[in-house]
């Protein structure tokens, strides 16, 4: 665990973390994945991911064993320690924070997706209420300024804009209480 003198993990960190949780990988590994999927959306900056990646191991969440192949160099693969399994699993629960949830749904939707490998069912169904919950309070927050303040804005724009922001949070609200409801009617496992 995190010692409390230490400052906590960066998105990024996290992230990171959570793919070395999800299949130990070596450094060349981790940066073809923030490549070529959508975690490219945490692409590191050119010498980000191995400091990023030392850091992990220094604070104990992260071990690197080097593994060796016939005719090929030496590669060093980096595994999740005990620590580095709990402090994902304790990031992956933390509640949503309707606040922060029109800054933050790109980090919510990769805590989704690290979620499947890392925890049972009832922590995704506790996870996607959480994030229902914050979607619901955002969407009727914004409606409300929408139509009050919003309405008194300068010129045109400012509301149609506005009204995108709310049309776009509100899908995310469909597709999360869609996805909840799939979830918990499918079998287990």
């Amino acid at each position: 665990m995190i010692n409390v003198t230490e400052r906590a993990l960066t998105d990024f960190e996290q992230v990171l973390l959570g793919m070395v949780v999800s299949q130990p990988r070596s450094g060349y590994e981790l940066k073809k994945l923030f490549t070529v999927t959508p975690a490219a959306a945490y692409r590191p900056s050119s010498g980000a991911l191995y400091p990023a990646l030392r850091r992990l191991e220094r604070r104990g969440l992260l071990r690197v064993e080097t593994a060796t192949s016939a005719g090929r160099r030496n590669r060093r693969v980096w595994h999740p320690t005990k620590d580095g399994l709990t402090e994902h699993l304790s990031w992956l629960r933390q509640p949503v924070q309707p606040d922060r949830i029109a800054h933050e749904l790109p980090l919510h939707l990769m805590r989704f997706v690290l979620l499947e490998e890392a925890a049972p069912r009832e922590d995704v169904l506790a996870f996607l209420a959480s994030l229902i919950g914050g979607l619901e309070q955002f969407v009727k927050g914004m409606e409300a300024y929408a139509d009050g303040t919003g309405r008194q804005l300068p010129g045109r724009h400012p509301l149609l804009a506005l009204r995108h922001g709310i049309v776009m949070h509100q899908a995310s609200l469909d597709w999360a209480r869609a996805t909840a409801a799939e979830l918990a009617a499918a079998p287990p496992g």
